[in-house]
């Protein structure tokens, strides 16, 4: 589960810090000032654990487009 401070759209992929894939977020649940993201992973890793969790600028733009 990941804290967004500003709501991407679905299906986005997402990375870490490095620009390292960690998967897709498939759903947004919680309430409107604390939402939270659940991502799909694409790799077990547990490293990334209680890490932040980015999504491209370029990503949202394309899938704001649609």
């Amino acid at each position: 589960m990941v804290r967004l401070f500003e709501v991407p759209p679905l299906y986005v992929n997402t990375y870490t810090y490095t620009m390292k894939i960690v998967g897709i977020l498939y759903d947004v649940i919680g309430n409107i000032k604390n939402p939270y993201g659940l991502v799909k992973a694409t790799s077990r890793d547990d490293s990334i654990i209680g890490q932040a969790i980015y999504v491209k600028p370029q990503e949202l733009e394309r899938k704001r487009r649609k």
